[in-house]
């Protein structure tokens, strides 16, 4: 096996499991929005969160992490979207945000 074969294997491998990864903080993403938008009495709307801003910031121990930001939309009686941000540090969740929105009628 070539050293050239080697090195494009390796930076393959590293994409997938960066792909890979990205897939399961956005699965997280979009479970913990939807849990937060239904104890609120809203509706998510489309089942997805998309990558919206991704920026470097230290941690608790002082290390670099990656701070992933994915914006979603919700609706209160389904005749409007608004959208909401949920903010991920390294694996933890750290934030939500909510667009105003009108209150649901009781």
């Amino acid at each position: 096996m070539s050293v050239e074969l080697l090195i494009w294997l390796t930076i393959a491998a590293v994409l997938v499991a960066v792909w890979l990864r990205h897939t399961e903080l956005s699965r997280r993403a979009v479970a913990l929005a939807r849990d937060h938008v239904a104890r609120e009495g809203l509706q998510f709307l489309d089942q997805s969160a998309v990558l919206c801003r991704l920026r470097l910031e230290r941690g608790r121990g002082g290390g670099l992490q990656l701070v992933r930001t994915f914006r979603f939309e919700f609706s209160d009686r389904g005749d409007r979207r608004y959208k909401g941000w949920i903010t991920l540090s390294g694996n933890r969740f750290t934030h939500i945000e909510l667009q105003p929105f009108r209150e649901p009628l009781q």
